[in-house]
């Protein structure tokens, strides 16, 4: 899909930029008045394409013949100067073919009807298509694109004539308009080797600027068509020079309607399909995306699967993040409305993995080099039927314990305090339908801004620097206690209150051998005792005045670095 819109959107504007250079090259093959020329059965060569004209008309027109058959002739700046002065009131090529071949494959297109208006000083007030039909024949069967009526206002020759000639030598250079608005009503895409058929409705984009390309395009394209993402050594530059690519490119807004991907599934009967209701995006600059949300997205597999979305959303998405950070840089992601049917057929045919969520969103604020300096996020009402599962091994210890549908949700934020230099990590929220909720808390010093460093070693080596001061877990609820302790007390057929008692005492001991045996691993076990006895809540707290660091980890007992912490454990009753 990615793919479809990209060639759609761009090859929108290179064709209505080739088509009037393909009309201007020839204007001087056959006679024809200053102000109004008409062309007949012209053919163009360019690099591996060949245009047919087979009629156009030029009324209005500031340049003569001879000075429109060499408008692209010479450099760049000799180019840019004459397209400067030309101006005409409109140009009509009824249709347009062109035909070019490079390895293994023959493209053809037709345009039919094109039509430009209200050119003024190289800068065309109009472009519009009645319809494209592109062919790709391949010895695999190839594909076929179609394009409904396609519009472009505010077009302008001259900055598309510097991205098409010129290489970018100043990295500083300004992005420049190229088209006010483009839209083309709908797209079909076929391929027959992939046995696949995309359609679209109406696309548009708003606000269309650029610059020249730090290397031809036609060698970017090249080399991500040889470009295999499976071999570590295979042009390991080209992820960078495509978001350099990316960022040379604004669009003030992009909107796509009615997606659908049809392929011929496995058998050829139950075809897989792929529906999105609509893309929209705004504020593309600097290869950062603004603002972007899909809705409506819905997917049937050949097997029956269905995951269906209502919103998915980003804002402030950085691309260049996500080819050379360690965490993709991102203002702002959401989901909403996500359910899935997914058969499970390690299990047998009747086996289903049925599953939902509400929604999930995260913001990260203050970003310094590599990761933001405060985030938070959350989960709303995520649940999984066990029982449509069956008697799978993953689930049948929540049958037992009596859950038909696991419901969970869960919250986490964190921030780095430039001040105390603290890095504190709370509220780290999980809470379970019938279950109960855990918070946890955990808060580290002598964290200095070296952590974000960019450089690996020096961030690391500012991590094992800092050292933790305290952590907290706060139990509430004992939805999920009483079930376990129902459970055993059936199994081993006693009274409920003795395996409590007994579940109490062997939780105790475990957690004050684990905590190296002393008075405060006691305390620990104690209040954990007391809170199986009769769940309410539970509340530990350890906290190190000078911290413990990476050093004292490794040269001191784990029992004794536990017995050197204030420690506080509490158990309501």
């Amino acid at each position: 899909m990615q793919q479809l819109v990209h060639r759609s959107a761009a090859s929108a504007r290179l064709f209505w930029f080739a088509a009037c250079a393909a009309a201007l090259f020839t204007a001087a093959a056959a006679p024809a008045s200053e102000s109004n020329i008409a062309l007949d059965n012209l053919t163009l060569t360019v690099g591996q394409t060949t245009y047919r004209i087979p009629h156009l008309e030029l009324s209005g027109s500031t340049l003569t013949a001879a000075e429109l058959a060499d408008l692209f002739k010479g450099d760049e700046k000799a180019v840019d100067g004459r397209i400067a002065r030309f101006s005409a009131k409109s140009l009509v090529i009824p249709s347009v073919t062109t035909e070019s071949a490079s390895t293994g494959a023959t493209e053809r297109r037709q345009y039919r009807d094109v039509r430009a208006e209200d050119i003024r000083a190289g800068r065309i007030g109009a472009v519009r298509i009645a319809g494209v039909e592109q062919t790709v024949e391949r010895a695999n069967g190839g594909s076929v694109e179609r394009w409904g009526p396609t519009l472009a206002k505010g077009v302008d020759l001259r900055q598309l004539a510097h991205i098409a000639l010129a290489v970018r030598v100043d990295p500083q250079e300004a992005l420049k308009p190229l088209a006010e608005e483009e839209s083309v009503d709908s797209v079909t895409f076929e391929d027959k080797a992939e046995r696949l058929t995309i359609t679209t409705g109406r696309i548009t984009m708003t606000g269309v600027k650029g610059r020249a390309l730090a290397s031809p395009a036609t060698q970017l394209l090249e080399r991500l068509e040889k470009y295999d993402p499976d071999k570590p050594g295979s042009d390991p530059t080209l992820p960078k020079d495509l978001v350099d690519a990316m960022s040379s490119f604004d669009i003030d807004s992009f909107d796509i309607r009615d997606i659908a991907a049809i392929g011929k599934g496995e058998p050829v009967e139950k075809p897989y399909s792929t529906k999105i209701a609509r893309i929209a995006a705004s504020r593309i600059a600097g290869a950062t995306v603004g603002d972007l949300s899909l809705d409506g997205l819905s997917m049937q597999s050949s097997d029956g699967g269905v995951i269906a979305l209502k919103h998915f959303g980003l804002r402030d998405a950085r691309l260049a993040s996500f080819v050379d950070n360690p965490i993709p840089l991102i203002g702002h992601i959401e989901a909403k409305g996500l359910e899935g049917d997914l058969p499970d057929p390690r299990m047998g045919e009747a086996s289903r993995m049925k599953f939902s969520l509400a929604g999930v969103e995260a913001d990260c604020k203050d970003v310094r080099e590599i990761a933001p300096t405060k985030f938070s996020a959350r989960m709303d009402g995520l649940s999984i039927d066990l029982a449509a599962r069956g008697e799978a091994p993953s689930t049948a210890q929540f049958l037992a314990l009596g859950y038909r549908n696991l419901d969970f949700s869960a919250a986490l934020a964190g921030e780095w305090r430039e001040k105390t230099q603290e890095a504190v990590f709370a509220p780290l929220r999980l809470e379970g339908k019938d279950m109960g909720a855990a918070t946890f808390g955990v808060t580290f010093g002598d964290v200095s801004s070296a952590v974000f460093s960019t450089m690996p070693i020096v961030a690391k080596a500012a991590a094992l620097a800092s050292s933790l001061k305290s952590v907290s877990v706060t139990v509430e609820g004992g939805g999920l206690v009483d079930r376990v302790l129902a459970l055993e007390a059936k199994q081993d057929k006693k009274p409920m209150e003795k395996a409590r008692a007994d579940y109490a005492r062997s939780a105790a001991a475990v957690a004050t051998a684990l905590l190296g045996g002393g008075e405060k691993a006691r305390k620990v076990g104690d209040a954990l005792s007391a809170y199986i006895m009769n769940p309410k809540r539970l509340h530990v707290r350890l906290v190190s005045a000078k911290g413990i660091n990476a050093l004292d980890v490794m040269g001191k007992n784990f029992s004794d670095l536990f017995e050197g912490v204030e420690v506080e454990a509490t158990a309501d009753k």
